[in-house]
């Protein structure tokens, strides 16, 4: 008995297949053109057929996946959840997704149906065989798992692969240190002694600033009123926060100020860029300190290391370092609040 236009079909597909009746819907693309949608495969054509029934009747309620969404692709799926995600993110999670899209994208002309577990699975094992770092093969499987997860909620994959992902773990390029007390004695009197950029390294320690952060500070980020530096990036609990000045590093930061410049950290009253404040300013000063190895990013572990010896409670230091907090904290310090932070710095020797 031939079925109603627009109820589907079943067909019969040549050649020895396990499965080889399968079920097909149609359905208009976004440019009107008539299409035709493989919604599943069957060992018998009884099976298809009763496949076809419970589609229709699930579509007859609305409780059936729309045919175009059946047939989204990679790249359209991304486009879609892109779309609503990013304007919420913040501009460094936007970027570390557009990165990974940049692998992920492959599958961008494959529907999203078809990507198999392997497929997914095979973007992170290449990630770990170039040997790239941690955070670029958590950033593809954050991804993939977005992607996916918007999908199954959307009804346009009937299975999430992407909980099965093995996530390779990486060993980090480089180890994460902090500068000892006996460095930081030294980094004081090198910085006393006007050696060249050895009291930026120190502002650096007694502010946990990350250095592209530091390196944007401008004038207005000191608050004379307060006696703090106000700035921070990458994460809405980072952005803007608040650092009180410590004693030990208020005169370097005065004598920056004292040039007026477009940023506070300047060389040839311009600013400076991060490369080359990590070869040529950094790295003189950690090679005297004995700790050729070192980053910038030492001098945040050295903040949060000296801090949490100082006896600072956990929450101010995840204040002080811009991290969540979970809580109900905004960038609007109350000055109880920025009393407790400018405690826990006076803290620090």
């Amino acid at each position: 008995m031939r079925r109603a236009n627009g109820t589907g079909s079943v067909v019969k597909l040549s050649g020895n297949r396990r499965r080889p009746y399968v079920v097909r819907v149609s359905y208009r693309d976004k440019y009107g053109a008539l299409k035709q949608q493989a919604i599943s495969y069957h060992a018998k054509a009884a099976e298809a057929q009763a496949a076809l029934d419970a589609y229709n009747r699930d579509a007859a309620i609305g409780a059936a996946p729309a045919p175009d969404r059946l047939a989204m692709t990679v790249g359209e799926v991304y486009e879609a959840w892109s779309g609503r995600e990013y304007p919420r993110l913040g501009p460094a999670s936007v970027s570390s997704h557009r990165a990974a899209w940049s692998r992920v994208g492959r599958y961008a002309e494959q529907k999203m149906r078809s990507v198999t577990l392997d497929m997914w699975q095979a973007i992170l094992d290449e990630d770990e065989a170039r040997g790239c770092s941690q955070s670029l093969v958590n950033n593809d499987a954050m991804l993939i798992k977005s992607l996916c997860k918007y999908a199954m909620m959307r009804d346009i994959i009937g299975k999430d692969y992407s909980k099965y992902l093995d996530v390779p773990s990486m060993d980090p390029k480089r180890k994460k240190g902090a500068l000892t007390e006996a460095q930081m004695e030294q980094l004081t009197t090198m910085a006393a002694q006007n050696i060249p950029w050895a009291d930026t390294v120190l502002i650096l320690c007694y502010t946990g600033f990350r250095i592209s952060e530091f390196l944007e500070l401008t004038p207005a980020s000191y608050h004379a009123d307060g006696d703090y530096l106000q700035g921070g990036k990458k994460t809405e609990a980072g952005r803007d926060r608040i650092i009180p000045v410590h004693p030990k590093i208020k005169p370097y930061l005065m004598s920056w100020l004292e040039q007026n410049s477009e940023t506070i950290i300047t060389r040839d009253d311009e600013p400076v860029s991060d490369g080359w404040y990590r070869s040529m300013a950094f790295q003189p000063i950690v090679q005297a300190l004995g700790a050729p190895e070192a980053t910038p990013h030492w001098c945040r572990h050295t903040f949060a290391t000296r801090l949490h010896a100082a006896g600072v409670d956990p929450i101010t230091i995840k204040w002080l370092m811009g991290h969540s907090t979970r809580s109900d904290i905004t960038m609007r310090y109350t000055h109880d609040s920025l009393a407790v932070l400018r405690a826990a710095i006076d803290k620090l020797d």
